[in-house]
């Protein structure tokens, strides 16, 4: 019993609950709203069904097995749509998401000092953030990962075994399977962390930096066929410091469907700021030590904020890098902030936090409510595409009620689940860190690599009177505004079915 006790405390059982009643957006409603989440249900699927023989996935598609970042969900999700349909796979592989959140952040905060659960009450309001709604699970599930690792390092740092290094370093490559930058920033982090807390102590720093390189090794594996290096390298600059340092300030990274974000995400920062300041106060004040090297945890995420600020949003084929860091180094500096050592302060912090959670709970569930009726609009004519069809789709509102999160965008492939089709707007088989793409014989619509993005932002490049042989349907949502493209439709494609914005033509391939 004294054992349980120490788990089963009102703090962790606040906790729990919150976990449970952060799961239910997850499962009141039939669709998770999101641009690029249901592209990797689909590319999964294929995964799971590419030996089907009722499928043709075999005669459009290859797998590319090699061991780049962004495996994670996909494997996830495939082995578990061996045994659940593809929608409910994704439901358990987000679940273990916003389980993992939390629990994460707890770990972290607890490796570094105890009895500091409000952060992480106030970490709930960072689960439903925007990468994760854009459909980045591979960077959301690093999320937590990279907190598991830092925290365990942290934790261990000081008496590193055999069967500890193992662990750290398993840790670690998890990571750098579920995205590339959380794995190359939990290298940094640890860097940086050691040379802090080690100091001039060169012989624990170089045993730090080979604990962990059985697992930095894999960058040797990656980069060297990587699009990171084809092209010009990445400029640093000043000049998006405006921009960036409102983004953070409004706490951008927060749920946003809207522009500008809610009232919550400005709230979040608000205690954000009260939160430094409180703890430079206490500091500075004196009444109680600062916690041995907590401090190291600020400049960490002075660091990681510093290269939030003049790296460029794009690296390679990779995007939205600021996004990435701003919600690493946020969360980072919750090691630092000081707790309430005034019993009422804290038991007032507490409820105010958990009742901010529970509003941006509510927020989440109306917005995925409304999304959800969208995106039932756009699936009405789902059973009237045949089995083993290809489909093109043009969709001319990408985001509908939605201003940032492009929720029609990859959203034909909710057609392709289930029943083999091929999305001709499947626009992970045109970058290296996705395990499908098109066979090299396959008859792209244009001769460019990146000809997926032309289907989904420029389809009047597109010849689609003579590409109309390889298609059984084009999938439309909204009405074109190029007249070369509508005059193309109407000349080559049969309406069939329309509804509201939706409408689906008949193309004309004939061969199977």
């Amino acid at each position: 019993m004294a054992f349980f006790s120490r788990f089963y405390t009102k703090e962790s059982l606040l906790i729990g609950v919150l976990i449970v009643v952060y799961l239910l957006p997850i499962w009141v409603f039939t669709y998770f709203p999101t641009q690029d989440g249901v592209s990797h249900v689909y590319n999964s699927q294929i995964l799971t069904e590419y030996n089907n023989p009722e499928y043709q996935f075999r005669d459009y598609y290859e797998i590319n097995w090699y061991p780049f970042p962004n495996w994670l969900s996909h494997f996830s999700l495939a082995v578990l749509m061996f045994i659940f349909p593809a929608l409910i796979a994704e439901k358990i592989f987000l679940s273990l998401y916003v389980i993992l959140f939390p629990l994460a952040i707890y770990y972290f905060l607890n490796a570094v000092q105890h009895g500091r659960h409000t952060l992480v009450i106030l970490s709930f309001t960072f689960v439903y953030n925007y990468l994760f709604l854009m459909g980045f699970y591979n960077f959301a599930i690093s999320v937590p990962l990279f907190f598991l690792a830092l925290g365990y390092w942290w934790k261990h740092k000081d008496d590193l075994n055999r069967n500890r290094i193992i662990l750290l370093n398993l840790l670690i490559v998890i990571t750098y399977f579920a995205h590339l930058i959380s794995y190359a920033f939990i290298l940094f982090s640890i860097a940086l962390l050691a040379l802090l807390h080690f100091k001039r102590d060169f012989k624990r720093i170089l045993i730090t930096g080979c604990s962990v390189l059985p697992a930095a090794m894999l960058l040797l594996v990656y980069l060297p066929t990587s699009d990171l290096l084809a092209g010009e390298p990445p400029e640093f600059g000043f000049g998006r410091v405006g921009e960036l340092f409102a983004n953070l300030i409004g706490m951008h990274v927060l749920v946003s469907y809207t522009e500008p974000p809610s009232w919550i995400s400005v709230t979040v920062s608000a205690f954000l700021i009260f939160l430094v300041g409180v703890t430079f106060w206490e500091n500075r004040k004196g009444t109680t030590a600062e916690h041995p090297d907590q401090k190291a945890f600020l400049y960490l995420a002075v660091v990681l904020l510093g290269l939030y600020f003049i790296l460029p949003n794009s690296i390679g084929p990779g995007g939205w890098v600021n996004d990435r860091l701003a919600i690493l180094a946020t969360l980072a500096i919750f090691a630092w902030f000081r707790g309430f050592d005034n019993l009422q302060w804290k038991r007032a912090f507490t409820a105010i936090v958990t009742l901010l959670a529970l509003v941006n709970l509510v927020y989440v569930g109306v917005l995925f409510k409304n999304l959800n009726v969208e995106i039932r609009a756009f699936n009405a004519f789902v059973q009237r595409v045949e089995k083993n069809s290809v489909i093109l789709p043009l969709h001319f509102d990408p985001r509908g009620s939605s201003k940032r999160v492009g929720i029609f965008v990859n959203a034909a492939n909710y057609y392709c689940l289930d029943n083999g089709c091929i999305n001709l707007g499947n626009y992970e088989i045109q970058f290296d860190y996705f395990p499908v793409r098109f066979n090299a014989d396959f008859e792209t619509p244009l001769d460019e690599k990146e000809w997926v993005q032309i289907v989904h932002w420029q389809p009047e490049k597109i010849d689609l009177c003579d590409y109309a042989d390889n298609v059984d349907y084009l999938l439309l949502w909204d009405m074109p505004d190029e007249p070369i493209v509508a005059e193309a439709i109407e000349a080559c494609y049969t309406l069939i079915a329309s509804e509201g914005e939706l409408r689906l033509y008949k193309g004309q391939r004939t061969a199977r």
